[in-house]
């Protein structure tokens, strides 16, 4: 592992991990965002997660309020705004209603400048108010809308979250089966699309890995010949896990959750109680 060729090739792979990260940055920055689905997806698991760890039921994703979601995340994007009510006095509600669904509870989490779906759901649960809708009981459905757009001038990507209950739900009962186990090529695609839509995490990932290798492979090759210390193979060895390591404490300290621009990222939310 620590011979040249071997570690050409891990060098390479760090390189190539660092530069896929900044050309994701780079796309979505540029308002080109080709992982909206993988999005969409991963926030509603996202979501899930937060609730079990809340001991709350799980949501179930519902098409109408995937439809909603979509219809404002596409308003705001094409209009340029970023609030719960539009410029047409719009309000949250009239998208869920116009999409079908006959709601008792409603609430709706907003996002703008997010990287990618993990800050998003860590950005709405950092806030009281966001916080309450995710883990709120009275709710059973959710649907997330993800749309490209400018937003004050900048290139942004606007989420739209709705969570529901329907006017058929009994109060105190749960109404929500349990959903089946994922299919393995479901799971397949449900893992890569999350290292794709996270990619801070899985490039600090790729070079974690590689580092810790050749740390091991270091320490292994420097006591099991401490009479004979091949410089050779033990300083190319420790400079490329200094490289990956070095990337890894960039990617955590100078590459923020947000895109990098003058408009901070921001989060907003409704609840309606009929």
């Amino acid at each position: 592992m620590l011979r040249r060729r071997s570690l050409l090739f891990l060098l390479a792979l760090v390189l190539l991990a660092e530069g896929a990260l900044v050309a994701n940055l780079v796309a979505r920055q540029s308002g080109h965002d080709f992982l909206a689905v993988v999005i969409e997806s991963e926030i509603i698991l996202l979501t899930n997660a937060q609730r079990a760890q809340n001991s709350v039921g799980e949501l179930a994703e519902n098409k109408q309020l995937d439809s909603a979601a979509q219809q404002k995340a596409d308003d705001m994007a094409a209009k340029g705004y970023f609030s719960h009510d539009g410029p047409d006095g719009k309000t949250p509600w009239m998208w869920i209603e116009s999409a079908g669904y006959d709601y008792r509870y409603a609430g709706e989490n907003l996002a703008v400048r997010f990287v990618d779906s993990k800050d998003v759901v860590a950005g709405w649960m950092a806030s009281p108010t966001h916080r309450a809708n995710i883990v709120k009981p009275a709710y059973i459905d959710v649907g997330v809308g993800i749309a490209q757009g400018m937003y004050k001038g900048e290139p942004a990507t606007f989420v739209v979250q709705y969570f529901a209950a329907p006017v058929a739900q009994v109060l105190g009962v749960e109404t929500v089966a349990p959903l089946p186990p994922p299919s393995f090529n479901d799971s397949l695609a449900r893992q890569l699309g999350k290292l794709l839509s996270e990619p801070r995490a899985a490039t600090n990932w790729t070079l974690g890995g590689i580092a810790l290798l050749l740390m091991l492979a270091l320490a292994f090759a420097f006591f099991h010949h401490i009479q004979i210390q091949a410089h050779d193979l033990l300083l190319p060895g420790t400079l490329v896990a200094v490289v990956a390591l070095t990337l890894m404490l960039i990617n955590v300290s100078a590459l923020p959750g947000v895109i990098p621009d003058s408009q901070a990222a921001s989060v907003a939310n409704a609840i309606l109680v009929p």
